[in-house]
């Protein structure tokens, strides 16, 4: 069994997501968060701590939030604070299994 007509991408291949890569992540994450703190792009380091960003818990959850519904997948909020700057979330997120549809 195949997906669309004429494709060549069997049906069981679409019902997995794909996984945005570290870097989709990472720039996601970065976009979002200069929205949030209404700053640009370039003021957003992802090495820093989110905290040190200036996001506060509210703005955790909203984040946290925006993830699971932009990938699709179960997000703790202890995800912050296990991975607490963007590209440790990023790296975290990109290199779950595909199809999973948690991340601790």
């Amino acid at each position: 069994m195949y997906g669309a007509a004429g494709s060549a991408v069997p049906a069981w291949c679409l019902l997995v997501p794909e996984i945005p890569s570290e870097s989709e992540i990472r720039n996601w994450c970065i976009k979002y968060l200069a929205r949030t703190l209404d700053v640009s792009e370039q003021k957003i380091d992802p090495d820093a701590e989110f905290a040190r960003l200036g996001l506060d818990s509210a703005n955790s959850l909203y984040l946290i939030v925006e993830l699971e519904e932009w990938l699709g997948i179960e997000l703790t909020t202890e995800v912050i604070f296990e991975y607490p700057s963007i590209a440790a979330l990023a790296r975290h997120l990109a290199r779950r299994p595909a199809g999973e549809d948690s991340a601790r």
